[in-house]
């Protein structure tokens, strides 16, 4: 397996919760492509793009724990390559705008987010996905603070990169 194709775990964070992902790792797969897809339509257009493809995606803050984090987000953790390329690429240019796209199977919500920084024509497509039971807290808090944020780090060190979402509601069913 190379590194841009990290599988998710299998388990959700807490021990005795199933993924979000079990039975639905097809879709998952899917929505990927998509994702990959829609980074070639913009490229088409002269954009520069990179697809992140997360190993692992958590709702912040849990649904188990609302108190535990003053984040509200998504924690999304991608291979090392693309944290170094996206940390680079924030570095230089605004990324300001963004689109979603989302779906849902079952009990999970599938949203690919294209967050652009339209001057530097560049475009970042992050797939995500998330189990509709535990966002109630995450998604309260979003739209309070009217914002949410897609925090990026490396599986590899204790790293990130956050991409605002300033209206949060596209994210949600």
């Amino acid at each position: 397996m190379t590194e841009e194709q990290t599988p998710p775990r299998t388990r959700g964070p807490n021990a005795g919760d199933p993924h979000p992902l079990e039975g639905v790792l097809s879709f998952w797969e899917t929505v990927v492509e998509d994702a990959e897809a829609t980074a070639e339509e913009y490229e088409a257009e002269g954009w520069e793009t990179l697809v992140l493809h997360p190993g692992d995606v958590t709702v912040l803050p849990p649904a188990n724990l609302p108190d535990a984090t003053e984040r509200v987000g998504f924690d999304i953790l991608v291979p090392g390559r693309e944290f170094e390329t996206l940390s680079e690429w924030v570095d230089h240019a605004a990324f300001d705008r963004y689109d979603v796209y989302r779906a849902r199977e079952s009990g999970t919500v599938f949203a690919v987010s294209v967050v652009q920084a339209p001057a530097a024509e560049k475009a970042v497509v992050v797939p995500l996905y998330y189990a509709l039971d535990k966002v109630d807290v995450m998604a309260k808090k979003a739209r309070e603070q009217g914002e949410l944020r897609l925090y990026v780090r490396p599986v590899e060190a204790d790293q990130r990169v956050e991409l605002l979402q300033s209206d949060p509601d596209p994210l949600f069913p």
